[in-house]
């Protein structure tokens, strides 16, 4: 008997929810913090948080495909 096939509602919630974070993060560090930085300094600080934050959505999608990838061939 086969297992049903994996389902990608978590990994979905989570990027959701992980955009929306980043968002609140982005907006709370712009009002809050980003008074302390040059201009230069606050592109990176961003570009950075977005790299770390796809990075780990990035990570998650290929642990659930290789766990879907996995249960299809048994």
């Amino acid at each position: 008997m086969r297992e049903k096939e994996p389902n990608p509602f978590i990994p979905i919630v989570i990027s959701i929810l992980a955009g929306i974070g980043w968002a609140i993060f982005i907006l709370l560090y712009t009002v809050f913090w980003s008074t302390d930085f040059t201009l230069f300094q606050n592109i990176i600080i961003i570009l950075v948080s977005l790299v770390v934050v796809g990075g780990l959505i990035g990570l998650m999608w290929v642990v659930w495909s290789f766990r879907a990838g996995k249960s299809s061939i048994s």
